[in-house]
């Protein structure tokens, strides 16, 4: 596993100034990205303590003091351990439930995840022993392709009514908590493509054709109030996001606009975001704002060492033989 942190410093931590010295980065992409808005803040910690990560990160977000119901979408999209960067952490997800716990430990927390194409989410779970981490703290697990859905109207890119699961559209905080890996066909999966597995669909290479579009229209039916990026160990390469090679970041990053968060993972791994379909058309579509802020920027240092590798020929080639086949 390659690992971007210091040998010298805790994990993560390193000079931003010579990275983000501007409030604004994303704003010299020849100024396109003004036009949406207001940059959002964005929040980055390195990993020296999880518990305390996850904590300081929840306490910076500036949450409700109180919050009846809340659900978190994990990040189970193949049948993959968490140290190769596919999955969601156990460890870093226990540390959020934990941290979210100490801060509403009146409410009820639900941590979800739907079936895909070729994983059974229940499986994954007890796998992984997130079945066992949730009962520490009093939260439920819940595989979404058991439970109600409804239909919603929406003004999507390829859809105007699309079903969505009744527990994520009842709860009062909807937290994104996806892995940041490269994506074969989408350069980059974050918060904004972890929500892609809420579709009731099993068989979601249906979607593939029109995916950044489907990305978007998920995102405007659920829309997230928040995204917590587990970016420790991560994963890079054209074989995202279940066949990469890891990459050990040793950072967590949250804020309360997922487009914006997205935006700035994508910069922090080597792509411009307005080149990332989905992020772009998401900001489009308000869900939020490609241009964003850093908050209390702890040193990073060199940027290129947190660039993935990414074939970027190859995924060319590749996009140019899905669409010539039909499959894109």
């Amino acid at each position: 596993m390659r690992d971007a942190t210091s040998e010298n410093e805790p994990l993560g931590i390193r000079s931003m100034r010579s990275f983000f010295k501007h409030k604004n980065v994303i704003t010299k992409d020849k100024g396109r990205l003004r036009l949406f808005g207001k940059p959002s803040i964005v929040f980055v910690d390195g990993i020296t303590d999880m518990d305390l990560t996850a904590e300081k990160l929840l306490n910076k977000l500036d949450l409700p003091q109180k919050i009846e119901r809340i659900a978190v979408k994990m990040n189970l999209c193949d049948y993959r351990r968490p140290e190769t960067g596919a999955v969601s952490d156990p460890q870093v997800l226990e540390s959020l439930l934990r941290g979210l716990r100490k801060k509403y430990p009146d409410s009820a927390i639900s941590i979800v995840e739907n079936d895909a194409t070729s994983v059974s989410a229940d499986r994954m779970i007890r796998y992984l022993g997130i079945d066992k981490i949730s009962e520490k703290y009093s939260a439920e697990v819940v595989n979404l392709a058991h439970g109600k859905w409804i239909t919603k109207q929406i003004d999507g890119y390829f859809t105007k009514s699309i079903e969505v699961p009744v527990i994520l559209e009842d709860c009062d905080l909807l937290i994104t908590h996806p892995k940041l890996k490269t994506h074969s066909m989408t350069k980059i999966t974050c918060g904004l493509k972890n929500m892609f597995g809420c579709y009731r669909r099993k068989q979601k290479v249906k979607f593939h054709k029109f995916l950044d579009e489907a990305i978007v229209d998920i995102n405007l039916a659920l829309k997230p109030n928040v995204s917590i990026v587990d970016a420790n160990i991560c994963m890079e390469g054209i074989g995202g996001p279940c066949y990469g090679f890891p990459i050990k970041l040793g950072l967590m990053i949250a804020g309360k606009d997922v487009v914006a968060v997205d935006a700035f993972c994508a910069r922090l791994i080597g792509f411009r975001p307005w080149f990332v379909g989905h992020i772009r058309k998401a900001a489009s579509k308000d869900i939020g704002h490609l241009s964003y802020e850093l908050s209390d920027c702890f040193n990073l240092g060199d940027k290129k060492l947190y660039h993935f590798e990414f074939d970027r020929t190859l995924y060319y080639l590749m996009k140019l033989s899905r669409t010539s086949g039909g499959f894109a």
